[in-house]
């Protein structure tokens, strides 16, 4: 991390400026009518290749915050779905009494 004496400038996860620049670029890119070309470019090239894409990028969702391991090993993108319950019900089909808590 770099010091700076400008207090407008914040580096870190919060640097401003980076982020505005890289948006404009990333929208720049977008419109640029570019983006299908270097897509193609960036696909693989043969089998062995799309294999060790596949791999890097179940590796990389690996380390996803949020993901279940059956999800990792499957290679699913996205987070696990949450188990549906309607509020206020419980589990096991009742709704205890909340326990009172001192002092409040």
């Amino acid at each position: 991390m770099t010091s700076h004496t400008s207090k407008s400038r914040i580096q870190g996860e919060g640097d401003y400026e980076s982020a505005q620049k890289y948006n404009e670029h990333a929208k720049e890119f977008a419109q640029s009518g570019k983006v299908e070309q270097a897509a193609k470019e960036a696909a693989p090239s043969n089998a062995q290749e799309q294999d060790d894409m596949r791999k890097a990028e179940a590796e990389g969702r690996s380390h996803a915050k949020g993901q279940g391991k059956v999800e990792q090993e499957k290679g699913s993108p996205g987070r696990t779905a949450p188990t549906k319950q309607a509020p206020g019900k419980h589990p096991e089909g009742y709704n205890p009494t909340p326990e009172k808590t001192p002092g409040r």
